[in-house]
């Protein structure tokens, strides 16, 4: 007769660890699936600039890379769904920064905008209310929960706000840059210390 031995310790581990894993995924998914959902659903609505497919490709293939870090990586690292190390993670934010510098703006593959222009409460308010839109999914999701580290909020907080910011980039077709730094930059800023201070709420209220 065979008798099975006790798990060890390092087993233990790692069956827990793989435990929490399977958790995060199961809220990531779906958070995923409705961000996804709200993001074309309001482009739908809105309507995408009529000059969306004129742009070079260069351009947009920049947009889909930026959006593939704000609705999937940055998320993923806030979870725990995605580890990567210090030096990655920083590799990930300056890119982000240089990324949305282009998208918004189109610089350096068409000339920076001095067009006349002014800052708009509209597009301001695209950004802010598709931001709100996503961060009650994180909220009800419970992203910002998954996770002890404080750094986990800002992940979320950050590819929240990018999201908004290709949502009214992609609908609003001025390239003033009098325009895109108060109302689409400055929508996204705002957004950024919202969803920021919200998380650190939630956290400190359910953590």
């Amino acid at each position: 007769m065979t008798t099975s031995r006790p798990p060890s310790a390092l087993e233990a581990i790692r069956a827990e660890l793989g435990r929490e894993q399977e958790e995060r995924r199961a809220h990531f998914r779906p958070a995923l699936v409705m961000s996804l959902v709200a993001v074309v659903a309001l482009l739908v609505v809105l309507g995408v600039r009529p000059d969306l497919l004129g742009l070079s490709p260069a351009r947009l293939a920049v947009q889909v890379v930026l959006w593939a870090l704000c609705l999937v990586v940055f998320p993923a690292l806030g979870v725990g769904v995605l580890f990567v190390g210090r030096m990655m993670r920083v590799i990930l934010a300056v890119s982000a920064i240089a990324l949305t510098v282009v998208a918004s703006t189109g610089w350096p593959f068409a000339p920076l905008a001095h067009a006349p222009g002014a800052a708009s409460l509209g597009c301001f308010s695209v950004t802010l209310a598709t931001g709100i839109a996503l961060l009650g999914i994180g909220v009800l999701s419970g992203a910002f929960l998954q996770r002890r580290k404080m750094t986990a909020v800002f992940w979320i907080a950050a590819g929240l706000s990018l999201v908004a910011l290709n949502v009214v980039t992609w609908h609003c077709p001025a390239s003033g840059m009098l325009h895109i730094l108060p109302s689409h930059v400055g929508g996204a800023a705002v957004l950024l210390g919202l969803a920021a201070l919200v998380g650190w709420f939630v956290r400190r209220r359910d953590g």
